[in-house]
């Protein structure tokens, strides 16, 4: 699907980059609620279930003879194991949806073998079942704690919102605690409850609505595009930082006609490589001293909102996406040095020093 809309992106004119639908805040809005979500689910604040009639009619389907009852079968196992599986696997799929059309194959191919290859493996060895763990209710306290990374998760996709919108990203917490309000009632009063159920499922659509009409539509307008400001001066993270400047075309021509070494780093707030490679490869002291004794420029190109000149510059170097660092030497005819996206100190001071000669 996501190749399908670079592809027309493309066709329309457009320069289309990965990691792209980060810089949307739409999908971060949508991203965040389905994690959200899934940690809820985990936590057992409500449970992914289908209707009777459904279950009997995969029944029926499962019961035929020959190739389509195997498939149906499958189709029951699946539906069955929903419960322990969705949440899991609601939030593979809200990667996979980010990757391209062969990424998003192998994880929909990885996930049919993971399900068939219990059944397989037992099939053709029984004696292996006494070697699988009792039932018991350490399975629930294991689903509840997986609700942790998916809490964290939520928290960083957040995080990478707070740049798009601001301070009025408080309004997607409130509307997160809405949903996290309706999500309870229903779990509660709809799912587990007896009595008044249909009132109860009214309650709830009445949360929602509310909460997304208040929070996301009238207050945080989470569909409104984002217009980042020109950043002017130095980007240093902290006092002993890097002293970083906005890159631009002209910065780095204007550093090299002066004879000095650069060092672009191309990087976005949701790409965890870039923040890796950050915190492991270039906000390091060692890179910082080689920087002042080489009297290196350094300049940071902010792909979070994937500017379209940015986006072009990736294209050029051979890069559909962040990170990309490149080193220019003092020769301003010379190539740039392109390096690995998982850096290492070495790597990046090797770099700096052949820069400098």
């Amino acid at each position: 699907v996501l190749a399908a809309i670079v592809i027309g992106i493309k066709a329309a004119g457009h320069l289309a980059g990965w990691g792209m639908q980060f810089g949307s805040p739409v999908f971060l809005v949508c991203l965040t609620t389905l994690i959200t979500l899934v940690a809820l689910n985990l936590f057992g604040v409500f449970e992914v279930t289908l209707g009777g009639r459904a279950l009997d009619t995969a029944g029926q389907l499962a019961g035929r003879h020959g190739a389509s009852g195997a498939f149906f079968n499958g189709v029951l196992a699946t539906v069955l194991a929903t419960p322990c599986t969705a949440p899991i696997l609601g939030s593979a799929l809200g990667f996979a949806f980010t990757q391209g059309a062969v990424v998003i194959l192998l994880i929909f191919l990885t996930v049919g073998l993971g399900l068939a290859a219990p059944y397989v493996l037992l099939c053709w060895n029984p004696n292996w079942l006494k070697f699988l763990p009792k039932p018991g209710a350490w399975m629930e306290k294991f689903k509840m704690a997986m609700g942790f990374p998916m809490l964290a998760t939520a928290i960083w996709l957040f995080n990478i919102a707070a740049s798009t919108y601001g301070k009025n990203v408080l309004w997607l917490g409130l509307f997160l605690i809405g949903l996290a309000f309706a999500a309870w009632l229903f779990g509660e009063f709809v799912q587990r409850g007896r009595r008044h159920r249909g009132i109860a499922l009214a309650v709830v659509l009445v949360v929602l609505a509310g909460s997304y009409a208040y929070a996301l539509e009238d207050k945080l307008q989470w569909r409104a595009p984002y217009v980042p400001a020109g950043a002017n001066g130095s980007l240093k993270e902290s006092a002993d930082g890097i002293n970083w400047l906005p890159w631009s075309t002209e910065a780095v021509a204007e550093a090299r006609a002066a004879g000095k070494p650069v060092l672009v780093d191309f990087t976005a707030d949701w790409c965890l490589t870039c923040q890796v490679n950050k915190n492991t490869s270039l906000e390091i002291p060692s890179v910082r001293d080689k920087l002042k004794a080489i009297g290196a420029v350094a300049l940071i190109g902010d792909y979070t909102h994937t500017p379209a000149s940015i986006t072009a510059e990736l294209i050029r170097y051979g890069r559909a996406g962040v990170p990309l660092v490149l080193v220019f030497t003092k020769d301003p005819n010379k190539p740039p040095i392109v390096l690995p996206e998982l850096l290492t100190p070495d790597i990046v001071l090797n770099a700096l020093n052949q820069a400098a000669r």
